[in-house]
């Protein structure tokens, strides 16, 4: 580590020129604050906000109290022992983006996480842990008056309020522990309200907790709530020791001292107050959780797990609350004692393995048997609650299965057809009507016996594109005693290609007869009307492809199917001449989704035709559309199916049937709070 801190006989308890830290008026007189110092690290690349830091502390003048800061030399030295300066050459291959989040104030660092080394990434979170910590000790430099100037600050007091930090973090326990009273804004989702303490209410509550936390170190959790037994169990990440300070200020003695041999005790100790807290945000969902399984996970929700701890809800509210209300669970002799905060918290069972150095050491989970499986949706042959049967064209959960693999051996031999097809298109034809004509036959057999066996339900096949189009048959379909066979995906991916074979070799009839087909068969699926759009076009029939874009923007749930269709729409609307529809229709396409950016120079050159007769400021593009009969997509009729099953499937136990639907609304809404209920139904603990 370079040691800029003795540089130029820096003191770090040395009151700053012309009145230090207790001199308002010369504080006042630098004019630079605390937030102002943190805003810096999101002004400019990361890795030169950094080194400039590190630079501008090392070359201070002590006797200018404007050239640097306690705080600037605190966060300079937390800086230096995370590893701060190798983060350049981590960025030149992985791009690191630093965001400044408005719900908490902490920060957040941007990154792939699926191709970074685990060491890469581990250096990454240590930087962003050590900016979230700084943002707390600005926090608590505020005070009541909202405002703490750098040049008022010491570097040993931010190091104390570092600690102060650390072993505070469960102080609000009791506002989460007490949240069950307050309302549920997610737990009404279009149209549809999910049973109070039922499975979808303590899932949101608990998200909305756990993202409302203010911790300085990055939390991933993921959880399953079983209303029926009362039991909430919980995974969370938790900091390695190498994340806390390796130095502290101390008063006694005027020196900083070394703290390393300490940082595992200090982080078993923040494990046993994150699980405090975390007990009580479960525990706080509703009054009906009665037991609550913390499970930590070594410097990711992917790590091992090194404690597993089981809550009561009597021993925890009535024994560990008191505790952490009297001030003695967060006392500055408990920061590096997890012996002494075990013992507050009255645990009904525990599985803990703590080394000589006081390192946690992995550990098996307590069992916990509950009543929500995580059976594969293909696998689970549970009957659907009962008024989703008709809405959902299905009788048991395996029924809305659409992923999982069908014929190994066939889509094998579509992949060979379509690698070599360029050889000869004509053999390429013949060979993917073959597979039509199979996968037709096979299953029009299985249909037919479906209904010799259940003449009740009549049966039809249906290709899914995505697994969101098998939840939305009602939209297509009124009679709620239909049945639904899953047709063949490479039955389907041919006749595509044929469609897309067909118009290379111009007979543009057969094109859009398989295209046609490829609707019929995925009626819900809106990337099944793109070959017809790309068929019309090919014909420049314009006029037409307003017609099936309709229709495909009736059963479009997704943000890039979305984004496609009304991309197609504005072409045709303006190759039709009704220019300020075309307008609109490019208007509603992100420029961050795929066709963003070709969606934004053709606007752009839109517009430059209209001239002056560019909508005004008055203009209403969405009242636009709606008079030329545009679909809004996505629809409220759509997104109440999507809403009801959501929340339906959810309070009956199944987690995986309902888990994509929580995806789209979450990204529907673009809510972080159902992005984790999302995942907590995916992937469990």
């Amino acid at each position: 580590m370079f040691d800029f801190f003795r540089k130029k006989g820096n003191n770090p308890e040395e009151p700053a020129k012309d009145g230090g830290s207790q001199n308002a008026a010369g504080a006042t007189a630098s004019g630079r604050t605390t937030r102002d110092a943190l805003a810096e690290f999101t002004a400019t690349p990361l890795p030169d906000a950094i080194d400039g830091l590190l630079f501008r502390v090392s070359m201070a003048d002590p006797t200018d109290p404007t050239s640097s800061s306690g705080f600037d030399a605190y966060a300079a030295r937390l800086l230096s022992e995370a590893e701060a300066p190798s983060l350049r050459a981590i960025a030149v291959e992985h791009p690191v983006e630093l965001r400044r989040l408005n719900t908490t104030g902490l920060f957040w660092s941007i990154f792939d996480d699926s191709t970074i080394s685990a060491g890469n990434r581990g250096t990454i979170l240590r930087i962003e842990s050590v900016l979230d910590r700084l943002a707390l000790i600005s926090k608590a430099l505020e005070g009541d008056e909202g405002t703490a100037f750098v040049s008022a600050t010491t570097e040993g007091a931010c190091s104390e309020l570092d600690w102060q930090v650390l072993r505070s973090i469960a102080n609000d326990a009791n506002d989460y522990l007490t949240a069950a009273d307050r309302d549920n804004k997610l737990d009404t989702q279009y149209g549809t309200t999910g049973t109070r303490g039922g499975n979808w209410d303590l899932s949101t509550r608990l998200a909305a907790a756990c993202e409302a936390m203010v911790l300085p170190f990055r939390l991933e959790y993921r959880f399953a709530c079983d209303s029926a037994t009362g039991t909430i169990v919980a995974s969370v990440s938790l900091p390695t020791p190498d994340v806390f300070p390796k130095s502290r200020w101390s008063s006694a003695t005027g020196q900083w001292a070394d703290c390393t041999v300490q940082r595992p005790a200090a982080a078993a100790a923040y494990a046993l107050r994150l699980a405090a807290l975390i007990a009580a945000a479960a525990f706080g969902t509703s009054v009906g959780v009665t037991r609550v399984v913390v499970n930590g996970r070594e410097g990711s929700i992917a790590g091992p797990t090194v404690m597993s701890l089981e809550f009561g809800r009597i021993p925890f509210t009535m024994g560990a609350m008191a505790k952490i209300r009297s001030g003695e669970f967060s006392a500055p002799a408990t920061e590096c004692d997890p012996a002494a905060l075990f013992d507050m918290l009255h645990l009904a069972q525990f599985a803990v393995n703590i080394d000589e150095a006081g390192n946690l050491q992995p550990v098996e989970p307590l069992p916990v048997e509950l009543s929500v499986p995580f059976t594969p949706v293909a696998e689970d042959t549970r009957p659907l609650p009962e008024n989703l049967r008709g809405l959902l064209h299905a009788d048991i959960v395996s029924d809305l299965d659409v992923m999982s693999e069908q014929n190994a051996d066939l889509a094998a031999r579509y992949r060979a057809i379509m690698e070599e097809k360029d050889d000869s298109l004509l053999l390429a034809v013949a060979q993917l009507e073959d597979i039509v004509a199979e996968t037709s036959a096979a299953a029009t057999t299985d249909v037919i016996a479906d209904d010799l066996a259940q003449p009740a339900e009549p049966r039809r096949l249906l290709y899914c594109e995505n697994v969101f189009a098998r939840y939305l048959t009602s939209l297509v379909e009124s009679d709620p005693t239909v049945r639904y066979v899953r047709a063949s995906d490479i039955g389907q991916a041919a006749r595509s290609s044929l469609s897309r074979i067909y118009r290379d070799m111009g007979d543009l009839d057969a094109a859009e007869a398989q295209a046609r087909a490829c609707i019929e068969l995925a009626p819900t699926s809106a990337p099944a009307y793109n070959d017809l759009i790309t068929c019309f076009a090919e014909g420049d029939h314009y006029d037409r492809i307003i017609d099936v874009a309709r229709d495909a923007l009736r059963v479009a749930v997704t943000g890039n199917d979305i984004a496609y269709v009304y991309y197609r729409l504005a072409f045709a609307y303006w190759q039709t001449g009704r220019l300020p529809e075309a307008l609109a229709c490019y208007l509603r396409v992100p420029e961050t989704s795929p066709m963003g950016e070709a969606a934004l120079r053709e606007r752009n050159d839109l517009v430059s035709e209209m001239g002056n007769n560019v909508p005004g400021s008055d203009w209403d593009p969405t009242a636009c559309l709606r008079t030329a009969g545009v679909p809004l997509a996505p629809l409220d009729d759509a997104m109440e199916v999507v809403g009801r099953a959501l929340i339906e499937l959810c309070d009956a136990n199944m987690p995986l049937a309902a888990a994509p639907l929580a995806s789209l609304v979450a990204s529907t809404q673009r809510n972080d709070i159902l992005h984790a209920v999302a995942a907590s139904l995916r992937q469990g603990v």
